[in-house]
C-alpha cells in the first residue's frame, strides 16, 4: 500500500498576510493540546494530511459514509462496495463476496455491540462477527431506498427509508406512518443529541421525539427552501443544520442565524457536519472543507487551493483523527506531536538554522538566506541586511546579560541593542568574515567562533586565542561556558578546546573523544559536558573522562546536530535522522554497565516532522532552544518544529493499538479463527496475519509474538504482520500478538488450536499398543511352555526307558548277585570267618545298589509332583510308599501355600521318601508320622516312627552300609539346609530336616 503525506496548503490569495501572522502569534503563545483531538488553535496548515485513493486500493475515490465499529476498524461506503480499512490495507465487500444487497452504499452506523448498519438503494443489512444479515420489506422495511441511519444511546436503530421513519428494536421494525412526522415530508437525516433527544429533518421541516412523541421544531417557512443534509448539535447546545443553502444555527434560545459563503464557507451546499472532541466545527462542502473560528469558517485548501473537492462525509475516530471523504480520495487530517512553522503558516522560509527566546519571552529564528525574525505581540518583524544585519545566513543567536542580542552569521558577528545592529570583523588573516557561534561569558567578555579560531573580545576588539589556521579542520562552529568559567570550543575536524584560566587544552580521538567533528556542547547542571558529535553520537566529558553513546548502542544516528534538555531529566537529540530524546538515568544506567543498550524514543515525519533532517546549517549548530513554557524548538530542513514535553508525558495514557486476527489459515486453506480449532494431524505449514489498528499513525506499531507450547519468550516482529510457523507436532498451542506504540501502552490478541495426533499417537493406539505387546508376550510365553512342556514329556518318556533299562538290567542283575551271594553264605562254613565277613559286606552292598537301582527308577519315572505342589504331593507318595505293609502313615501339613523351586520340592520329597521307605523295611513300627510346616523362610520336615530304632554310632558311615541316611543328609546339606537324626534301641527314629527358603 502507498501513503501519500502532503500537507495542506493555504492559500494567500484567501488569506491576508496579517492574518497569517496573528495566527501564527497565536500558536507559539499557546500551551500543549488537549490529548486525542486537533488542536483548534493550530493553523490548518499544521495538520498533517494523509490521502489515499484507488492507487493505494480504495475500490471508488467518492466516499459516501465513514464509521468506525468498536473493534477499531474504519468502514468506508462507495459506489463500488463495502471497505474496511485498518491503517494499512482495504478490503472490500460486495454483492458477490459479502452478500450485501446493493454494491452502492448510502449510509452507515455501529452498534456499541459490534454490530455495522449498511444502508443501499435495495435494503438495509447488518453485518456482525464477520456475517452479513440483510433486511428488505420482506422483513418490515417500508421501503428498500436506505437514506440515513442512527444508532441511539439504547441500541435501537433509526433509519430514514424512503419518505419514511422506521425503527429496528428488539429484531422487529417499527415504522411510522407519514402523517406522524408532519411538517416533515419526506425523512432525511435522523440525530441524537448529548441529551438523548432524537431529531428527524428532512424536506419542509424538523421534528424532534421527546419521551416518545414528535413535536415540530422548523417548518418550511424557517427552512426557506433548504433540503437538511446534515445536523449536529454542539457542545453549547446550538443545533447546526446544513443544508442546500448553508448552514443553520439554531441557538438554545430557539434563534436562527444563518451562515454561508459571505461567513467564510466555501460552498453554500454543504454535505457533512461534525464537531470534534477539540471543539472544532468542521464543514464538508462542494467546495472543500472549512473550520469555525473566531465566528467565522476558514476554509482548508487541498493542494494550494487549486483543487477543491466536494467533501461527502465526515468522521472522528476513537484517536482524534479526522477523516474527510470526497470525490477524490480519502484523507485523515492528524494532530502529530510536533507542530511545524514555515512558509504555509507565514513565516519567511522553511529553512531555519537558529531560534532562541529572550528575557523579554520574544521569539527570534535565524533563517539560512532569509535573515532574522522576531515575534514580537502577535506581529513578525524580520530583519535582513537592509536594516544592518551583515549577512542573511544566521547560524547562532545568543543574548548577553544587558539583554543584546549577539549574531553570528556568514558575514560576521552583529550586536543588536533597541533594534540596532552593531557588526563585528574579526581579524582573520584569510579575510573569512564567518562567525559561526558567539557568547559573553560570567565576565562580560564576548568569545566568537570563527574559521580563524576563538576569539575573545575586549572593548570593540577581538584577538585570536586559538588559531584556526588555514585547514577547513580547524573551523571552530560551538561554544560553551563551564560552571568553572572554563569556555569549550567544538571544531569542524580537530576535536574539543578548553580555555581556562588562560591556559588551552586541546581534546582529540586519541584522548577518548569519539570524533573530532564536534556539532553542539551543553552543559549540564551536575558538571557534565555533553558532546553532539558527527559520526560517533553523543559524548560526555565528567571527571576527566569520556563517555560515548554510538548508534550501535542504540542511539538513532551517530551525527548529533543539537542537544537540548527539557528539564525533567531528558536529553533531546536533533540528528539527521530525526529527533530523539534519551532518559538521563538511562545514559547513567548504560555507563554502569546495568543495561547494555539505550533505547530511545524517536521521532520522524510519521510524528509531524516535515522533513527528519535536523542538521540544516551544516556544519554550524543545530540551534535549538527550549523557551519558558516548557516547548522544545528544533530547526529542521522543512520548518521550524515545536514540541511541548509535558504533552510527550501524558502520552502513556494514548489508546493502545486494537489487535485483530486477520486470516489464519493451515496449509494454504482459511480457518475460522473466531474460535479455537481443531487441526489434522501433521499441519505442513501454519501462518498467522493479524493488523494492529492504529489509524492516527499505523507506521510507528511493533509487534512482538510467540507461540505457547513452542516459544518460550516473546519475539518482536518489528512491522511485521504475517508470522508462519511449519510442521507443528501435536499438542495444545496458543498464538499470541502484542502491538504497541514505543513509549506507550500495548494490546495483544491471542488464538488456541490443539494440532491432533496421528493414529499412532493417540492415547487408544497406545494402549492398544501395550495390549498387543502383552498379549504378544503372553502368547510367546503360552508357546515357549508348549515347548518346554513337549521337551519335558520327551524327557519323561526317556526317563521311563531308561527306568525300564535299568529295572529290566541293572535291577535283575543286582537281584541275581545278591541271590547268589545268599547262597554262597548258605554252604559256607563258619570256620572261614574273614572270608564270611567280605561275603557279608557284598551282600550288603548289592542290597544297598539294589535300593539305589530302584530308586533311580523312580526318580526316572513320573515324578509325584507333576501338577501338584510338595504338600499334595508328599500326601499322594506316602500311601505309595507304604503299600504292601499295614503301618498307617498319617500326615500333618502347617502353613499357608507357598511356592517353593522345583529343586526344593524334588530333594525334600526324596528325603521323606527314604525316612518313610527304612520305616517300613527296617522298623517294624506300627505308625508312621510326617509332619511339614512352611515359614516365611524356613521349611521343616518331620519323618517319626515308633519303630525298634537304632544306635545313633557310626549311623552315616558308610562302612556300616548305611548309605540311604548319607544320601539324605547330602540332598539336605546341597539345599543348604540341615538334616537331624533321632534314634534309639526300642524308640523308633525321627528324621527332621530344616531348609531356608529365598523369596
Amino acid at each position: 500500500m502507498h501513503l501519500a503525506i502532503c500537507y495542506i496548503g493555504v492559500s494567500m490569495r484567501r488569506r491576508s498576510q496579517p492574518a497569517m501572522v496573528f495566527a501564527l502569534a497565536a500558536c507559539l503563545t499557546l500551551g500543549a493540546r488537549a490529548m486525542f483531538a486537533l488542536d483548534p488553535h493550530k493553523a490548518l496548515t499544521q495538520y498533517t494530511r494523509a490521502v489515499w485513493t484507488q492507487a493505494d486500493g480504495l475500490p471508488q475515490d467518492t466516499i459516501h459514509a465513514i464509521t468506525q465499529t468498536p473493534d477499531g476498524y474504519l468502514w468506508l461506503g462507495t459506489d463500488e462496495g463495502l471497505t474496511r480499512f485498518d491503517g494499512y490495507d482495504f478490503v472490500t465487500f460486495t454483492k458477490d463476496n459479502g452478500s450485501l444487497p446493493s454494491n452502492s452504499i448510502t449510509a452507515l452506523a455501529a452498534g456499541d455491540d459490534g454490530s455495522l448498519w449498511i444502508g443501499t438503494p435495495n435494503g438495509l443489512s447488518r453485518y456482525l462477527n464477520r456475517r452479513f444479515t440483510t433486511f428488505t420489506t420482506r422483513e418490515g422495511l417500508p421501503d428498500d431506498v436506505i437514506t440515513s441511519l442512527f444508532v441511539d444511546h439504547s441500541g435501537t436503530l433509526w433509519i430514514a427509508v424512503g419518505v419514511l421513519l422506521s425503527r429496528f428494536e428488539n429484531g422487529k421494525f417499527t415504522n411510522y406512518p407519514a402523517e406522524r412526522l408532519l411538517p416533515v415530508t419526506a425523512a432525511r437525516i435522523i440525530y441524537e443529541d448529548r441529551q438523548h433527544t432524537l431529531w428527524i429533518a428532512g424536506v419542509d421541516g424538523l421534528l424532534k421525539l421527546d419521551h416518545g412523541s414528535f413535536s415540530p421544531v422548523l417548518g418550511p417557512k424557517d427552512l426557506d427552501g433548504h433540503i437538511v443534509t446534515a445536523m449536529i448539535k454542539d457542545r453549547h447546545d446550538g443545533l447546526w443544520i446544513a443544508g442546500t443553502k448553508g448552514l443553520l444555527l439554531r441557538t438554545p434560545d430557539g434563534k436562527l442565524r444563518t451562515f454561508d459563503s459571505r461567513d467564510g464557507l466555501a460552498d453554500n451546499l454543504v454535505r457533512a457536519l461534525w464537531e470534534d472532541r477539540g471543539g472544532n466545527l468542521w464543514v464538508g462542502t462542494n467546495e472543500g472543507l472549512s473550520r469555525l473560528q473566531g465566528g467565522r469558517f476558514v476554509p482548508a485548501s487541498f493542494d494550494g487551493g487549486q483543487n477543491r473537492d466536494w467533501v461527502r462525509s465526515l468522521f472522528e475516530d476513537r484517536e482524534g483523527d479526522l477523516w474527510v471523504g470526497t470525490n477524490s480520495g480519502l484523507n485523515r487530517f492528524r494532530d502529530d506531536r510536533f507542530t511545524v512553522y514555515g512558509r504555509t503558516e507565514g513565516l519567511p522560509s522553511d529553512e531555519p538554522i537558529a531560534v532562541h527566546q529572550d528575557g523579554t519571552g520574544e521569539i527570534w529564528v535565524g533563517y539560512h538566506g532569509d535573515g532574522l525574525v522576531a515575534f514580537h505581540g502577535g506581529k513578525l518583524r524580520a530583519y535582513t541586511t537592509r536594516e544592518g544585519l551583515p549577512s542573511n545566513e544566521v547560524f547562532s543567536i545568543r543574548e548577553s546579560r544587558n539583554g543584546d542580542l549577539l549574531i553570528s552569521t556568514r558575514g560576521g558577528l552583529s550586536r543588536m541593542h533597541a533594534g540596532r545592529f552593531s557588526n563585528y570583523v574579526l581579524p582573520e588573516p584569510l579575510a573569512r568574515h564567518a562567525v559561526f557561534d558567539a557568547l559573553e561569558d560570567r565576565h562580560g567578555q564576548v568569545w566568537a567562533g570563527a574559521p580563524g579560531g576563538v576569539y575573545q573580545g575586549t572593548g570593540n576588539s577581538f584577538h585570536n586565542v586559538i588559531p584556526g589556521g588555514p585547514v577547513v579542520n580547524a573551523v571552530v562552529v560551538t561554544l560553551s561556558e563551564g560552571p568553572d568559567g572554563s569556555i569549550w570550543a567544538g571544531t569542524y575536524g580537530d576535536g574539543l578546546w578548553q580555555i581556562h584560566d588562560g591556559k588551552t587544552r586541546r581534546f582529540t580521538a586519541s584522548d577518548g573523544l569519539g570524533s573530532d567533528q564536534i556539532r553542539s556542547l551543553y552543559q549540564d547542571a551536575d558538571g557534565t559536558l555533553w558532546i553532539g558529535t558527527f559520526g560517533d553520537g553523543l559524548n560526555a566529558f565528567r571527571n576527566g573522562a569520556f563517555v560515548r553513546y554510538a548508534a550501535k548502542d542504540g542511539l538513532l544516528s551517530d551525527n548529533v546536530s543539537h542537544i537540548e534538555d527539557d528539564g525533567n531529566g531528558w536529553l533531546w537529540l536533533s540528528t539527521t535522522r530525526g529527533i530523539s530524546r534519551v532518559a538521563k538515568q538511562q545514559l547513567r544506567d548504560f555507563t554502569a554497565g546495568r543495561i547494555r543498550t539505550l533505547t530511545p524514543v524517536n521521532y520522524g515525519v510519521e510524528d509531524g516532522l516535515r522533513s527528519a533532517q535536523c542538521s540544516p546549517g551544516y556544519p554550524a549548530a543545530g540551534g535549538g532552544a527550549r523557551t519558558s513554557d516548557g516547548r522544545l524548538w528544533f530547526p529542521t530542513s522543512r520548518g521550524l518544529a515545536v514540541i511541548d514535553p509535558r504533552a510527550v508525558a501524558q502520552e502513556q495514557a494514548v489508546l493502545a493499538p486494537m489487535v485483530r486476527f486477520v486470516e489464519v489459515s493451515v496449509d494454504g486453506q482459511d480457518i475460522d479463527f473466531g474460535q479455537a480449532a481443531k487441526l489434522d494431524p501433521g499441519p505442513d505449514h501454519i501462518q498467522f496475519r493479524y493488523t494492529g489498528i492504529h489509524l492516527s499513525a499505523p507506521e510507528r506499531v511493533r509487534y512482538e509474538y510467540k507461540l505457547e507450547g513452542l516459544d518460550r519468550d516473546w519475539i518482536p516482529a518489528a512491522s511485521r504482520r504475517v508470522i508462519d510457523y511449519n510442521n507443528l507436532r501435536r499438542g495444545h498451542y496458543r498464538f499470541l500478538v502484542r502491538a504497541s506504540v514505543p513509549g506507550q501502552s500495548s494490546n495483544q490478541a491471542s488464538f488456541s488450536l490443539d494440532v491432533l495426533p496421528h493414529f499412532y499417537e493417540r492415547r487408544s493406539f497406545l494402549w492398544l499398543c501395550a495390549v498387543s505387546f502383552l498379549a504378544a508376550i503372553y502368547g510367546l510365553y503360552q508357546l515357549r511352555l508348549k515347548q518346554i512342556r513337549g521337551r519335558f514329556s520327551l524327557v519323561l518318556d526317556e526317563r521311563v526307558r531308561i527306568a525300564r533299562e535299568i529295572h529290566d538290567t541293572l535291577a535283575q542283575g543286582f537281584v541275581g548277585i545278591s541271590s547268589q551271594l545268599d547262597a554262597v553264605a548258605m554252604k559256607m562254613s563258619g570256620n572261614d570267618r574273614v572270608a564270611q565277613q567280605h561275603l557279608e559286606l557284598a551282600q550288603r552292598m548289592a542290597r544297598y545298589s539294589l535300593t539305589e537301582a530302584r530308586r533311580s527308577v523312580m526318580d526316572l519315572r513320573a515324578s509325584a509332583l507333576d501338577n501338584r505342589d510338595l504338600p499334595s504331593a508328599l500326601a499322594a507318595a506316602a500311601r505309595r510308599w507304604a503299600a504292601g505293609s499295614a503301618i498307617p502313615v498319617e500326615i500333618d501339613v502347617s502353613g499357608g501355600p507357598r511356592k517353593l523351586s522345583e529343586d526344593v520340592e524334588q530333594n525334600v520329597l526324596r528325603i521323606a521318601q527314604e525316612a518313610v521307605t527304612n520305616a517300613v523295611k527296617h522298623a517294624a513300627a506300627s505308625g508312621i508320622w510326617i509332619r511339614l510346616r512352611m515359614e516365611a523362610r524356613n521349611l521343616h520336615l518331620s519323618v517319626k516312627d515308633d519303630g525298634r530304632g537304632f544306635e545313633l554310632a557310626g549311623a552315616f558311615s558308610t562302612m556300616e552300609g548305611h548309605f540311604g541316611l548319607l544320601g539324605m543328609r547330602e540332598r539336605a546339606e546341597r539345599l543348604g539346609g540341615q538334616l537331624d537324626l533321632t534314634s534309639q534301641p526300642g524308640g523308633g527314629t525321627e528324621v527332621t530336616v530344616s531348609v531356608p527358603l529365598r523369596s
